[in-house]
């Protein structure tokens, strides 16, 4: 049910707000609101790193079954530490 994040589209989505969403919605707001930052690689998993105005979201895809089957989010830029070679933080300006 894409209506529970029709009223997100027009402002930024808080990260607990956004972990409210169904899996389709959160899907929704990454690809409309977030910066694609870097790609790291987790098992069979391609893991994609996005940012949302104040917090991070990883997508996990499966290229065998070319399927997203999860997301994470998170706030400490500890959790970048897997990304370190591909991002900057000074050009995101956190």
């Amino acid at each position: 049910m894409i209506g529970a994040f029709l009223y997100y589209r027009l402002m930024s989505i808080s990260h607990y707000a956004f972990r409210a969403l169904p899996f389709e919605d959160q899907l929704v707001a990454v690809y409309e609101q977030g910066r694609w930052l870097a790609r790291r690689y987790e098992e069979e998993d391609w893991i994609n790193l996005y940012y949302l105005d104040s917090f991070f979201v990883e997508l996990y895809y499966d290229p065998e079954a070319n399927h997203i089957h999860r997301t994470r989010t998170f706030t400490s830029q500890e959790c970048l530490m897997d990304y370190a070679a591909y991002v900057s933080l000074q050009d995101l300006g956190v």
